[in-house]
């Protein structure tokens, strides 16, 4: 039986999740300053967060490039995943965006169009975080 799957625009990229997730905050997209780059320096901003029970899914997207340093992350599992068809490291943290938090994250820049993917995930399975990621496509 297929299930049946909600889609979402982030940004460029567009979320094919089960039906059971709900869009928690609505993908917003803003100009915002890049902190460590030349004053006035301008990035795109777009996230937002899905919820199914206790999980939750975050999509930030910058482009062309990341707008901040989220905060110390500490890895303490790094095991591979797929993204946009390209390999990635989804890592298990004890500490991300400078708390202590156990989050699944993965990270891809794209060359074209020159873009910045940060996903993570609260309580959810190494297998549900990659069927998530199996969701994700390019929109445009």
């Amino acid at each position: 039986m297929m299930e049946t799957m909600t889609s979402w625009i982030v940004g460029i990229l567009m979320l094919a999740l089960p039906s059971g997730w709900t869009a928690s905050t609505p993908a917003v997209c803003q100009e915002v300053s890049v902190i460590d780059g030349p004053p006035g320096t301008m990035t795109e901003e777009c996230s937002a967060v899905f919820t199914d029970g206790s999980a939750q899914l975050t999509v930030i997207v910058w482009r062309p490039v990341v707008a901040r340093d989220g905060g110390p992350m500490v890895s303490v599992e790094d095991g591979k995943g797929r993204l946009l068809g390209k390999d990635v490291v989804v890592s298990r943290t004890s500490a991300f965006m400078g708390q202590e938090q156990e989050v699944l994250t993965t990270s891809l820049e794209l060359q074209t169009p020159q873009a910045q993917i940060l996903i993570y995930a609260r309580n959810l399975s190494d297998v549900d975080f990659q069927h998530a990621l199996d969701g994700v496509s390019l929109a445009e």
